[in-house]
């Protein structure tokens, strides 16, 4: 057989190809799994993990993830800039990791399935006619079916349709890691700040040895980010660093492609756009959507026509579109400055607020449920403040 003939090239091997290659693999398909870094390597990422991902995880890989888990909490905290409007203990857990150790767990299990590797290697030229893949090191590969795992900047999806993302719509997010030191050992809950950024939020993530800080929202209405973020953490952590050490990257919150590929060849992951814009969750969808797109090509192999591929997953991507259209309505209760100041003014009064948040990031409640809630807490807390009543 022709070594560099596979049934299927996926390209980038985060957690979307990853589980991509696993699936398909594990059914008995030839997969190549492309990426232009080799690992581990790092990534830029809050590592929040929620029980839907481990939901998605679990129904995936045939292994735990405890290794690569580094905190566990089971709650939350809500800021306004940097007072404190709610807290949540005691609920539900809040996983988080390092995304260098996670994603060279997943990417192992992939190569323990049998998945050949081209780590350190970009993909630079398709050829979707006689199916061909080049690489920068000037190998081609062929295959019958494209994965396009390889991120927000996905070259997979500037070949399909001229463009990864639009500027107009694109996220931004900048985030550093601080040691963990005597100053911080008391933060052992998630928090996250309104406030602090036009149409996004700021975080901080504990970890083991470091706490993840970050901000993002939509790059269009924060042309002055850097600066907001040196504030931010002035502000909330009383430190000051040196603006080289921050670490940017575009974020595709709720900007979700309609249509994720042509025939053939499709997108999931970041790839697709498929970022939650209300709680910032990606890798859950990363993971489901590589498992969709390996379900839909073994389907499309079944019967001999892989341009049938994108129609397949189409019926399976638009479970997680459904919801993601719905977060989408949903930042117009939350941004703008009008009813974010509502918000802000209803959040401090009951705690159910960050629970039903919390339930959201789970998956045990839908966005249709969690807007009505919200809707229901603003009117009735617009109304007492209107006429004074505690």
């Amino acid at each position: 057989m022709d070594a560099n003939r596979y049934d299927v090239a996926v390209i980038g091997a985060g957690p979307a190809g990853a589980a991509a290659a696993y699936v398909l693999s594990s059914y008995g398909m030839k997969v190549c799994l492309v990426d232009k870094y080799t690992f581990p390597r790092k990534k830029l990422c809050g590592g929040l993990l929620t029980i839907r991902t481990q939901r998605i995880f679990n129904e995936i890989f045939n292994t735990s993830w405890d290794s690569v888990i580094e905190f566990v909490s089971d709650g939350v905290r809500f800021y306004y800039i940097d007072t404190l409007l709610n807290e949540v203990k005691g609920y539900k857990k809040l996983f988080f990791t390092n995304r260098m150790l996670f994603d060279n767990f997943i990417a192992e299990q992939a190569v323990k399935s049998g998945v050949k590797t081209y780590f350190g290697m970009s993909a630079v030229g398709f050829d979707a006619n006689n199916k061909i893949i080049t690489l920068d090191n000037g190998r081609e590969i062929t295959s019958d079916f494209i994965v396009g795992a390889d991120g927000v900047n996905s070259a997979v999806s500037k070949h399909l349709f001229g463009k990864s993302f639009d500027l107009d719509h694109i996220g931004f997010g900048l985030e550093i890691e601080l040691d963990r030191d005597t100053k911080y050992a008391d933060r052992t809950y998630p928090e996250i700040y309104f406030g602090v950024i036009k149409w996004g939020y700021g975080w901080v993530f504990p970890k083991r040895d470091t706490l993840t800080v970050g901000i993002g929202g939509r790059l269009k209405l924060n042309p002055d980010m850097t600066e907001k973020f040196m504030e931010f953490l002035n502000k909330v952590l009383k430190v000051s660093i040196d603006k080289s050490t921050i670490k940017g990257h575009h974020i595709p919150f709720g900007h979700y492609k309609k249509i994720p590929g042509k025939n053939n060849a499709i997108l999931c992951g970041d790839a697709a756009g498929l970022v939650d814009p209300i709680t910032g969750e990606g890798i859950a969808f990363a993971l489901q959507s590589g498992k969709y797109a390996a379900e839909a090509i073994i389907e499309a192999s079944k019967h001999n026509n892989p341009n049938r591929t994108i129609d397949i997953y189409l019926e399976k991507y638009r479970k997680i579109t459904d919801m993601l259209r719905q977060a989408n309505r949903l930042r117009y209760l939350l941004f703008p400055e009008i009813s974010e100041s509502l918000f802000i003014r209803v959040l401090p009064e009951t705690d159910s607020i960050p629970r039903k948040h919390i339930d959201l990031m789970s998956g045990d409640i839908s966005y249709g449920d969690y807007v009505g809630f919200l809707l229901s807490k603003i009117f009735s807390g617009g109304i007492k403040h209107l006429f004074g009543i505690k």
